[in-house]
């Protein structure tokens, strides 16, 4: 199986790699003011806090990843750790955990999606904590890698986010506050799916490359 081909295959993972931020921190329930597609709505109670809980992408995630022609001493090898690494059993297992967990959340059983938060949440703490290990020398590869994991941390904070709150995102039709809060939410989610996607197709580019660079 070639480089180009492994790596497709853990595109497949990319969004169950990293470990998630600290959601266990209390948001700021005071009022609070939304900018929607519609103009601003303002919150409270609970929905304010489930959006000021909602994860910021940062905008560099989507930015190109510069890969030259010059091949480094150790890129070769960095690559295969690389590559061993985001498409191992441990990185199937986590995307495969991460999978369950959105399906639960979808389903709006807030008790299931937090018990299986509580198990997805030192699986990715763990992960992370091996990507370190990996040693990895080429500047280039280590750009790559870092992308990947610091989307896919984006990433799991929005599920996560979603899994914890699955019953407050089943809303009455009838509730004005609550249509507004969800409003609220599909946008911010917009706009995190918008950078998200771009991200991944940096990162696809970026490692197709360094195939393409090794494989001479």
């Amino acid at each position: 199986m070639n480089t180009l081909t492994k790596f497709g295959l853990a595109l497949f993972t990319a969004t169950a790699l990293a470990a998630c931020g600290d959601s266990g921190k209390s948001a700021d329930s005071k009022p609070t003011t939304v900018q929607t597609a519609e103009g601003e709505v303002t919150l409270s109670g609970k929905y304010t806090e489930i959006i000021n809980k909602f994860p910021v992408p940062d905008p560099k995630l989507a930015e190109p990843i510069t890969i030259s022609d010059k091949k480094s001493p150790t890129g070769l090898e960095d690559l295969k750790k690389f590559i061993e690494y985001i498409s191992g059993a441990e990185a199937q297992k986590i995307a495969q955990m991460a999978s369950k967990l959105q399906q639960t959340a979808l389903k709006g059983d807030e008790a299931a999606a937090l018990a299986a938060v509580k198990e997805l949440t030192p699986a990715l703490d763990k992960y992370l904590q091996d990507a370190e290990k990996l040693n990895i020398q080429d500047a280039e590869v280590k750009a790559v890698l870092d992308r990947m994991l610091q989307t896919s941390k984006t990433a799991n904070e929005m599920i996560i986010l979603s899994s914890e709150n699955a019953s407050a995102l089943k809303i009455d039709m009838k509730d004005k506050e609550a249509v507004q809060f969800m409003k609220a939410y599909q946008d911010k989610t917009h706009n995190m799916e918008t950078v998200l996607r771009q991200a991944n197709q940096e990162v696809q580019k970026a490692a197709e490359a360094l195939g393409k660079k090794y494989a001479q």
